[in-house]
Formats: structure tokens, C-alpha cells, sequence
């Protein structure tokens, strides 16, 4: 995982399908496979979670984990990774909360993603470790369709969506597990 995510950061952003696949054989289970953490009896160490708190009263679209980065040669979703660590918003919760309670987006359809979609979404059906024909079609709106419909002007006047969100929420939530293993096994780190 790391060095995916060291990957990631040096621009080769196809390493978030690598990570998205690390993160689900680290942490969930099925009914037909146990996660790693399981198996070694460590589902019930608290994760770090650095997205800011989902507003539900909010109408617009949110995404609670992510930055934009606007330049020159236009605007990008980027993981903040540890800029906002000393926030009171970078606190710890359970797996179950960190997992599937904590939304980190919700689009211009009212559609709500948990880490748990994202990670998902991506290794299960989007090449991480499988690919299928058709993706769930909330998914395919975050991660194709800008249904977050955040858009920028380039620098010719042209009126842009920004990129998927996606491989950049894939590499802040690996941020956040690689942050806590190494809480929970120093020693491997």
C-alpha cells in the first residue's frame, strides 16, 4: 500500500485501483472472505477519518474529503493527506462509522457515498480487482458524470467539470488506513 500510494503521489494516479483493492482485502468482509484485519482480531481499532463533518441540511453537493486545486491550467480534486491533521474534524471512530456511517460525498441527486461505496465501487467493479460490464449507475454518476457538478473556466474561457473525484478520495482514505496500522503495528512502519 504504500508504495501505491507513494505511486499515487508521484502522478501515476492508476495505483488508486491498486490501493482501492489493498484497502478491501485490509478491511471488508463477506460472507465468502474474512478481511486481513479480521483474521488477526484488529476490526475494532479506531480509524482516522479526515473528512469534515456531512452537513444533511446542506442542498448543495458535498464532498467532505477532498480539496480542489485550481491553477493555470485549470481545477482538480486532490487528497489533503495530513494538511488538515490538527482540524477538530481529524478524530477517530469505529470501523463500522469510518466504513459506512461517514459520508464523504453526496451528489446532485441526493445520492450519499461512504467510504465503503467508494472503495468498492472501484475494486469490485471498476478494474481494481474486477470489471463489470455495467456499473451501478450512482456510481458511474460520481465517477464519470460529474454528478458532484463542480465545474471551473480554463484559462480560455471554456466551461469545464472537473475530474472524477474518485481516485483522489481513493488515495486520502488510504491515507487514513495507512495512518492508523501504523498506530496499531509501528513496527511495519
Amino acid at each position: 500500500m504504500k508504495t501505491s500510494a507513494l505511486g499515487y503521489d508521484n502522478g501515476h494516479i492508476e495505483e488508486a485501483k491498486r490501493l482501492a483493492t489493498s484497502i478491501r482485502v485490509l478491511v471488508h468482509d463477506t460472507r465468502n472472505s474474512i478481511s486481513l484485519l479480521s483474521q488477526l482480531d484488529k476490526r475494532d481499532i479506531l480509524f482516522y477519518d479526515s473528512a469534515t463533518d456531512y452537513e444533511p441540511d446542506n442542498l448543495l453537493t458535498q464532498s467532505s474529503l477532498l480539496m480542489i486545486k485550481m491553477g493555470p491550467e485549470g481545477a482538480e480534486y486532490i487528497a489533503p493527506l495530513d494538511k488538515f491533521e490538527n482540524r477538530k474534524t481529524y478524530r477517530k471512530r469505529s470501523f463500522n462509522n469510518w466504513w459506512n456511517r461517514v459520508y464523504i460525498f453526496k451528489d446532485k441527486d441526493g445520492e450519499l457515498f461512504s467510504r465503503k461505496d467508494i472503495v468498492l465501487g472501484v475494486a469490485d467493479t471498476d478494474g481494481g480487482a474486477h470489471v463489470d460490464p455495467q456499473l451501478k449507475q450512482t456510481y458511474a454518476n460520481i465517477s464519470r458524470f460529474n454528478s458532484l457538478a463542480f465545474r471551473y473556466v480554463n484559462k480560455n474561457g471554456e466551461d469545464k467539470p472537473l475530474p472524477s473525484p474518485i481516485p483522489s478520495a481513493i488515495r486520502q482514505i488510504a491515507h487514513e488506513v495507512l495512518k492508523t496500522l501504523k498506530d496499531e503495528f509501528p513496527e511495519l512502519f
